[in-house]
């Protein structure tokens, strides 16, 4: 019985995929309200072998998602995160990734013709704020998500 109680308050202490970045941030960033929110995991994640818990928050076309990948160790993060930032990948997927400093362990800003990530490395943990569907040009969303992705970074 005590392991039970032990294993719910982890889960308790640990900030689940909505409870990072709160749906009044992601209405800001969106520029507009947010007009549904869809939190969905923990579930594995197949491609990285992490635990994988997401948000997702809509307004009109645009979306962000919010991903939390929880690893075995720092460790295993940092090489899965590097393995997806390598030339050949980010080729495929048109791409470009620019490391960023002071957010987490590791940080970086992703563009693809689709959309803008800011990805953080931070421990075991990599948390990904994925925007897309925006009105305007994907660059003018960098500081904003700098800016969410930092505090929804310090809650991991």
């Amino acid at each position: 019985m005590i392991s039970l109680v032990g294993l719910s308050l982890a889960f308790a202490a640990s900030a689940g995929p909505c409870d990072l970045l709160d749906r009044a941030a992601a209405a800001q960033l969106l520029g507009t309200p947010v007009t549904s929110m869809d939190p969905s995991g923990p579930e594995p994640d197949e491609d990285t072998g992490a635990n994988r818990t997401t948000c997702t928050y809509m307004a009109g076309q645009a979306m962000l998602i919010v991903i939390r990948l929880d690893f075995p160790n720092a460790a295993a993060a940092r090489d899965v995160t590097a393995a997806e930032l390598e030339p050949e990948k980010l080729a495929e997927q048109q791409a470009t990734a620019k490391p960023e400093s002071g957010v987490g362990d590791k940080a970086y800003l992703i563009y693809n013709p689709r959309a803008a990530e800011y990805v953080v490395v931070k421990g075991a943990s990599v948390l990904t704020l994925a925007l897309g569907g925006t009105k305007n040009p994907l660059p003018s969303y960098e500081a904003q998500l700098r800016s969410s992705a930092t505090a929804a970074a310090k809650k991991l």
